[in-house]
């Protein structure tokens, strides 16, 4: 029972984050709320864009993580928690990668937009 409060707690709160942060991104570039990497925070546009991926990114692996998540404790009770958080080291993970391979999609190296 546990598990299973644990697998939809986590998952209802990176929803909750998702769209809270979809709802509101942060204004400006700092070091407390928002999607932070060295990438993301080398100009204003490109913080807001990979802003706008990073809600996006948390919805996803919310949704993702509560299906499966759910999932897990239904058929492998006893290893749902350990799964769980793989799923969600590995969401990160690949959304990560998707958001720094969007933000060298369509900006240079100098933080312009490509054309």
């Amino acid at each position: 029972m546990a598990n299973i409060f644990s697998t939809i707690f986590t998952s209802i709160l990176f929803i909750g984050i998702g769209f809270y942060w979809f709802k509101y991104p942060p204004k400006n570039i700092n070091n407390l709320y928002g999607y932070r990497t060295r990438r993301s925070m080398a100009n204003q546009q490109i913080w807001d864009y990979a802003n706008k991926i990073g809600a996006k990114m948390l919805l996803v692996l919310g949704v993702v993580t509560l299906v499966l998540g759910v999932f897990l404790v239904l058929v492998l009770p006893l290893m749902s928690i350990f799964l769980t958080i793989v799923l969600i080291l590995i969401g990160l993970g690949v959304g990560m990668y998707w958001c720094e391979t969007k933000l060298n999609r369509h900006f240079d190296k100098n933080g312009k937009p490509k054309e």
